[in-house]
């Protein structure tokens, strides 16, 4: 949906596409029909409505191979009222598969076919844009740091990403859609923390820019609030950093990771063990601060791996696995990130700091059945109704249809 402030600044809401399985375009027509539209109604949003777009590599080139397809589901959108103003391009492959794990974070930034997937679906939000339009598009923070990729991968990476970043300046001039590609740093991945996000743009991007500084415009971070709670990090601290730093933050994934208050407690383990599903890596990391921080690539290495004793001693754990926004605490003893994503979701909304928010629980069919009670439709419209109480506490409010431009 599209809000408003008490400044006259126009934000974005959507929810992230990726929590439905599979990224081709019969999935999106199957979750408009079977997800966007009920939503719609609960909210009772009779104006545009936002969409947060997932397409996999085959479901891009299906697109691009068949115009007519592409032309008539970009109609269907317009018809409907539907904005897709943000796009999620982390996810080459498939997503929701068993034993996905670290598959996600492949193809890597140094290899050519990111790039080409990457405009793939640029060129597909910008057919399904109105000219003017400047959409976002998330995208792996270069690569995993468990595949010990060699020294040369930021150089590598920073240069296809440029390669990439003036390609999209080709496809603005061309179609009168500026595509913003937005970094997203992720627990253990290459770019993980703020300052290895700040350190990359203003090193190896800043580097890369010299031979194609147009390319610049297109290229920005994304700020995902599970992903850096649990890196420990302050909200306020990162975005504001991102920004002194001239990082443009194309976009701010509302999310909360799960918190485990006891690790040295056996009801507390066995009730973090139930979010392990197959799917997912789900990185854990404790300490931070004074502490120094300790990290695992997966929740099956802190609870049984072979320093589960010191892991069970290094509480409390954050857990990046995205839970219900709505919820401050879900299968007891277990919490919730959800006072930093509080903070950050204010932080969110300094002036010109970002003008995209998604809601990113794609962990739904995941999580346990006492928490999936009532299925995918109801839980959105709860996560939807806790942002929009935090965003009217600060006067920012969905945009009356009759204001639509």
């Amino acid at each position: 949906m599209r809000l408003l402030g008490p400044d006259g600044a126009v934000r974005w809401l959507a929810y992230g596409m990726n929590v439905h399985a599979g990224g081709s375009p019969e999935v999106l027509e199957e979750a408009l029909r079977t997800t966007v539209d009920p939503l719609r109604e609960r909210l009772d949003v009779d104006g545009p409505f936002g969409l947060a777009v997932r397409l996999d590599r085959e479901g891009v080139e299906a697109l691009l191979e068949d115009d007519e397809r592409c032309r008539l589901l970009g109609d269907l959108l317009r018809a409907q009222d539907l904005v897709p103003f943000t796009g999620n391009a982390f996810v080459a492959g498939a997503f929701h598969d068993a034993g996905t794990k670290a598959a996600v974070y492949r193809p890597t930034w140094d290899d050519p076919a990111r790039e080409a997937y990457t405009l793939g679906f640029a060129r597909v939000l910008a057919a399904w844009s109105a000219p003017g339009a400047e959409v976002s598009l998330s995208t792996s923070p270069l690569s995993f740091k468990p595949f010990g990729d060699g020294p040369g991968l930021a150089s590598a990476a920073a240069r296809r990403l440029v390669a990439t970043g003036a390609a999209l300046a080709d496809l603005a001039d061309e179609t009168g859609v500026k595509v913003r590609l937005a970094l997203e740093p992720e627990p253990l991945c290459t770019l993980e923390t703020t300052d290895e996000t700040v350190a990359f743009f203003t090193g190896p991007l800043a580097a890369a820019l010299e031979a194609a500084p147009r390319a610049r415009a297109h290229l920005g971070a994304c700020y995902d609030v599970c992903h850096q709670a649990v890196e420990g990090e302050d909200p306020e601290a990162g975005l504001a950093a991102l920004a002194a730093a001239g990082i443009v933050i194309a976009k701010v994934q509302l999310s909360c990771a799960l918190v485990v208050p006891d690790p040295s407690s056996p009801a507390h383990r066995a009730a973090v063990a139930r979010f392990d599903e197959g799917r997912w890596l789900h990185q854990v990391a404790a300490g931070g601060g004074a502490a120094p921080l300790r990290r695992a690539a997966d929740l099956p290495e802190a609870l049984a791996g072979p320093d589960a004793a010191a892991w069970a001693a290094a509480g409390p754990w954050r857990v990046h696995c995205h839970v219900p926004v709505h919820l401050d605490a879900l299968t007891p003893p277990l919490r919730t990130t959800q006072p930093v994503l509080a903070r950050a979701l204010r932080a969110a909304l300094r002036p010109g700091l970002t003008s995209h928010l998604e809601i990113e629980t794609y962990t739904f069919d995941g999580l346990p059945a006492e928490v999936r009670a009532g299925g995918l439709v109801a839980s959105l419209a709860r996560e939807y109704a806790w942002v929009l109480a935090r965003l009217r506490e600060d006067g920012v409010v969905p945009m009356p249809a009759e204001e639509e431009p």
